[in-house]
């Protein structure tokens, strides 16, 4: 019995075995195929990146390969075609001015300190800080009724000694008295007569009118009517601002070509056109230098009708130092130092030739040459760096 059950169960297994094998097979066979599919996808994506990258490659270069090849002026030199790209401009005749530029601070030409003269007590003030006044214009009043209390005094006396000495030049005379009584009445009355002038002097002094033609600068004392001021009590500041002077600290090394008529031009730049451009000279050449500064100090005096130059306000002052006619001249830029050399590359259109030249006088542009190349020669102001003798150039811009 347990051998015929145990042969029926190995009939079964192998039943099931020979009905599951093909499925397997089937299973097996089915994901080979999507490995295969998968595997496909993966190496198309892979061709198109390549592909469109090699793409890209290519454009770029054939971009880059055009930009490189095409004259600009910004070029040195095309790696493919070997030409440097120039532009030049000839070299001319004219006029040119080597200038130096200073900062400078304006000042009036005249400035005046009005100072009480006597003491007293304000009884009136007629000005203020900013007023346009003119020579001999009441500024401020000192009470004077005391000094008219002395001065009747004082005429009272002048009077009696006059009487006196009247008396005795007549007593004299007659021999009743001696010469020097009669001499000595006299110095007296001279003498109250002086004290006479000398309060009527103080008198005038208790109007403290303007010395000069100008405008109250400042006002050093904060002063009010009734209030007691002391002799010599500083009261304002005055300026005549019809002329202003430019005062310039100049270096000791353009010192010796800035002298008293020397041109220049002095900007304003806090002032509008066409006010902020003046055209002077120079006034004065002070001929001490400042030891701490190495400078010495330059004026320029100018007119200022319309009061729109003010004290203290910042000027720029352009010196003109030398000034040269029919000198041949170029552009600084057109100038280069190679090996301790000054230089200068002139073109045919063709090549490049390295000229040395010795300059002259600079303004702020050009530049003077005085010997190397002469009028009408084409002078290389962009892309010269780094060119060699006869080397090959492209003409871009200029002549």
């Amino acid at each position: 019995m347990n051998e015929d059950a145990r042969e029926s169960v190995r009939s079964l297994e192998d039943k099931d075995v020979k009905e599951t094998g093909p499925s397997l097979e089937k299973n097996e066979g089915s994901t080979k195929v999507r490995q295969v599919g998968v595997r496909g996808v993966r190496l198309l994506v892979k061709v198109v990146v390549t592909g469109g990258l090699l793409y890209l490659i290519y454009n770029s270069a054939i971009f880059i390969a055009a930009y490189l090849s095409a004259p600009r002026l910004d070029m040195t030199m095309s790696p493919l075609t070997g030409a440097t790209a120039v532009t030049v401009v000839l070299a001319k005749k004219g006029k040119i001015s080597s200038t130096v530029t200073y900062t400078g601070t304006v000042i009036p030409k005249s400035v005046v300190k009005v100072f009480s003269r006597i003491e007293g007590w304000i009884d009136g003030i007629y000005v203020d800080v900013g007023d346009v006044v003119r020579k001999g214009q009441l500024l401020v009043r000192l009470d004077e009724q005391e000094l008219l209390t002395t001065l009747a005094e004082r005429m009272a006396h002048m009077t009696f000694t006059e009487l006196e000495s009247q008396r005795d030049s007549r007593l004299v005379k007659e021999g009743a008295i001696s010469q020097s009584e009669a001499d000595r009445s006299q110095m007296m009355f001279e003498s109250a007569k002086a004290k006479v002038e000398k309060i009527k002097t103080m008198i005038s002094y208790t109007k403290v009118t303007s010395p000069i033609d100008g405008i109250i600068m400042n006002r050093v004392k904060l002063i009010n009517p009734g209030e007691l001021v002391h002799s010599a009590t500083h009261l304002f500041d005055m300026a005549d601002t019809r002329q202003m002077r430019v005062q310039v600290k100049v270096a000791e090394k353009d010192s010796h070509y800035v002298r008293v008529g020397t041109r220049a031009t002095i900007r304003f730049p806090s002032l509008p056109k066409p006010y902020n451009k003046i055209n002077a000279r120079v006034s004065a050449v002070f001929p001490k230098l400042n030891l701490r500064t190495r400078t010495s100090t330059v004026e320029l005096l100018i007119d200022n009708p319309k009061g729109n130059i003010r004290a203290e306000m910042y000027a720029v002052v352009d010196f003109v130092l030398r000034r040269k006619s029919n000198a041949v001249m170029i552009p600084r830029q057109a100038v280069l130092q190679v090996e301790g050399e000054t230089v200068v590359f002139t073109t045919d259109t063709v090549v490049a030739e390295k000229k040395p030249v010795v300059l002259g006088i600079s303004s702020k542009d050009m530049v003077e040459v005085v010997k190397g190349i002469k009028a009408g020669d084409r002078v290389i102001i962009k892309g010269a760096r780094g060119l060699t003798d006869f080397q090959e150039v492209t003409v871009v811009s200029g002549y």
